[in-house]
């Protein structure tokens, strides 16, 4: 009986599972489906905001090349004045010349001052690396010298223990010869 129930509802189970399953995936397409729509509205303002910029940037290089032209026109036409003042007033060349020459020579004036200063204060400094050598030297010398006063008072020690050591053997063996009868050479 139960069994009975049960077959004859399998098919309608069977029909309700594929409707749940064809649900869910009706359901995972719409959400596909909307993220797409998304992505692609996104991709549409950034397109549209990207246009934007390119039509400012476009009017901005026409603005710069409208001012580079006119600024282009001032200079020569600044140019072609003084070619003309210079051909009614050719003495302005010979002033502009010699404003030329004394900025040359100022210029000069001043790194010859600075390699003058640069090489007072090279000699400054070579002149104390001198100084300090010297007290160097001296100090060694004086070093060196206390050194070898040490060095030939420890000769001299060294020496009198020496002598001191041999005259105490020929003593002991005197001594040693005398209780064993042999003889001092």
């Amino acid at each position: 009986m139960f069994l009975d129930t049960l077959t004859q509802m399998l098919p309608f189970l069977a029909l309700g599972a594929l409707g749940v399953a064809t649900l869910g995936v009706a359901l995972g397409a719409l959400r596909s489906a909307r993220r797409s729509e998304q992505l692609g509205e996104d991709r549409f303002e950034l397109l549209r905001d990207q246009g934007e910029r390119l039509e400012l940037m476009r009017e901005e290089r026409r603005t710069l090349t409208e001012e580079l032209g006119h600024e282009r026109r001032v200079r020569l036409e600044a140019q072609r004045k003084v070619e003309r003042l210079m051909r009614e007033h050719p003495h302005l060349e010979l002033e502009r010349e010699l404003q030329r020459i004394t900025e040359e020579l100022e210029l000069e004036r001043e790194g010859r001052l600075h390699n003058h200063s640069e090489r007072q204060r090279l000699t400054e400094v070579l002149e104390a690396e001198r100084l300090a050598r010297s007290e160097d030297r001296r100090q060694a010398r004086r070093e060196i010298e206390r050194l070898e006063r040490e060095v030939q008072g420890l000769v001299e020690e060294v020496g009198w223990l020496s002598d001191e050591q041999q005259g105490s053997s020929k003593a002991s063996k005197g001594l040693w010869g005398k209780l064993f009868g042999a003889k001092d050479r």
